[in-house]
């Protein structure tokens, strides 16, 4: 038997549950409360987080909570799944980054507070979920004209370092990073992820996600990413499926426009995860007055691999996100 209780509601085993939990009353009078699907398997075991849409735009892993939580087999599932598809439905409304009440990106404000922002009131609850867990996968990327496909693995302390980097690579795509942030680390604090590792809990940032078609089945891949991750955890049946070469990189270049204007991409999404020589024409910047080409993004590195990349022609600000991409030559190689 395997009965657990999970933010107050005990289950049986092989037991399914829809849980909300409360944050606020908006100013229309709508209650805001979190989702939380709970599904226990039949034998006992870790639990396991699994949370997505912190930002509005990127829902991929909304989808991949879904594929899941449909296929995964109560009978074989050691422990407690316990998924967040939709952690901000606010700005999931408004296909926002930032949660427009307040314009301030939860995936900086945890662990927020009850008598904070609106934001704020909103990370506290989310962030009450990580006692309950052992392991987090946290989804972001894939707003529309995008693609990004790789796992973030932030830095811990000893032996939950180590756990990270183990579960991290089970998960099983080709790509990781765990370099500097992009920019001052004082800008990237306040995530869910540095939050449950200040618990000494392992977690990982999935970096997946698509707002176009992509020439593999990203959904399919990340779900067998998280029975990869449980089967690692004792959670499930198996061995974790992992391709046979898997790149650490510690240098990632991320290349933003100088002008606005038109971005005229000259590489398409069958590019993501691949690699270009130094020197690749990635894409033009063309004047909508003129219609001249007033910029040329190319690729920095000897071994430049596409990580986050733009794949449509769209109108760009100056400074915009174009592409996240990998030094190859910076990377530690797992061979299995």
């Amino acid at each position: 038997m395997a009965e657990t209780v999970v933010l107050g509601k005990k289950l049986g085993s092989g037991e399914r549950a829809y849980i909300t939990l409360p944050v606020t009353t908006m100013a229309s009078g709508y209650r805001l409360e979190v989702p939380v699907h709970v599904l226990n398997g039949m034998k006992p075991g870790p639990k396991i987080f699994l949370n997505a849409v912190s930002h509005g735009d990127a829902y991929t892993g909304m989808q991949v909570i879904k594929r899941v939580l449909e296929t995964a087999d109560v009978n074989e599932l050691c422990g407690t799944i316990i998924a967040v598809p939709c952690a901000n439905p606010i700005a999931f409304e408004w296909d926002s980054r930032n949660t427009p009440v307040d314009m301030n990106n939860l995936n900086r404000n945890f662990p927020g507070s009850p008598k904070g922002w609106f934001t704020d009131q909103l990370a506290d609850v989310v962030c009450s979920i990580c006692s309950e867990a052992d392991m987090l996968i946290d989804w972001h990327g894939g707003s529309y004209g995008t693609a990004i496909n790789y796992i973030l693995m932030k830095k811990a302390e000893g032996e939950l370092s180590d756990r990270i980097l183990e579960l991290g690579l089970a998960y099983g795509l080709e790509m990781y990073y765990n370099g500097a942030p992009a920019g001052p680390a004082a800008k990237y604090t306040g995530t869910l992820t540095d939050y449950m590792i200040g618990l000494g809990k392992p977690s990982i940032v999935a970096e997946i996600g698509a707002g176009t078609d992509l020439p593999f089945d990203q959904i399919a891949l990340s779900a067998q990413g998280v029975f990869n991750v449980m089967r690692k955890m004792g959670m499930y049946p198996g061995d974790p499926i992992v391709p046979k070469t898997q790149y650490l990189i510690k240098k990632r270049p991320l290349l933003r426009p100088k002008n606005g204007g038109l971005f005229v991409p000259a590489v398409g999404f069958d590019h993501l995860n691949k690699t270009v020589p130094q020197g690749t024409l990635l894409a033009q910047i063309l004047s909508p007055l003129t219609l001249e080409v007033i910029e040329e993004i190319v690729a920095p590195c000897e071994q430049t691999v596409f990580l986050n990349m733009r794949g449509y022609a769209t109108k760009v600000h100056p400074g915009d996100y174009a592409y996240i991409l990998g030094d190859l030559a910076s990377a530690e190689q797992f061979h299995n």
